[in-house]
């Protein structure tokens, strides 16, 4: 029994030694994690895409109450965040996609996708700044604010049928596969081009 004693009180001790470093070790890696995702800014693509787009529509119906949307990036943003559309995570630090949440992809192609989408950031942001300074300019031509109005509509819808388009390429057996061969495909936006389309005559009108 005198034996028996001590290694009984070894084995307890040696347990619940390690029970504690493991209890600590879970403590401290969910510390880590909750700094870490409190670092990280998450939010709703597609509610941004839809808020900027109602907030000109309204400014339209109403211009008499000055009350102008104040222009905001979609991707370029201060903290590293966590952009949701339709479905996908897009991890995004320092204006740089580094990952879509449950693809495997190339740093190629996040290039390609990060190209894309902060070009038609970049172009609604302008668009926005620019429509605030004419709705002012008391010398401003009625059919530049139509057009730049027209312009800026236009790369949202661009921005979402991107983001749109690439959410229907993850829905392939392969979706990592279907992304990294696609993505090559889609050209970069050309909102002259889609402007040009959409109305020739009033591009040529507006002075330069």
């Amino acid at each position: 029994m005198k034996i028996i004693k001590p290694l009984s009180f070894a084995f307890f001790l040696i347990t619940s030694l390690s029970g504690s470093s493991i209890v600590l070790a879970q403590k401290k890696q969910t510390t880590i994690q909750t700094n870490i995702t409190g670092q990280i800014e998450k939010v709703n693509g597609n509610e941004i895409l839809e808020r900027l787009a109602d907030q000109r529509i309204a400014l339209n119906k109403n211009r008499s109450n000055n009350n102008f949307p104040k222009a905001e990036y979609i991707i370029n943003r201060s903290n590293p965040s966590i952009i949701n559309f339709n479905g996908l995570d897009y991890h995004i630090k320092n204006n740089r996609l580094t990952g879509i949440e449950g693809l495997n992809l190339s740093d190629s192609v996040l290039n390609q996708i990060t190209a894309k989408l902060v070009l038609l950031d970049s172009i609604q942001f302008d668009q926005s700044e620019r429509l605030n300074n004419e709705y002012i300019n008391p010398k401003t031509n009625p059919q530049k604010i139509w057009y730049i109005d027209r312009q800026f509509m236009l790369t949202l819808k661009m921005f979402s049928s991107t983001v749109r388009d690439i959410a229907a390429l993850t829905r392939n057996e392969n979706p990592s596969l279907a992304v990294e061969a696609n993505v090559a495909k889609m050209r970069l936006p050309n909102i002259d081009k889609a402007a040009k389309n959409l109305n020739m005559q009033s591009l040529l009108s507006l002075s330069k």
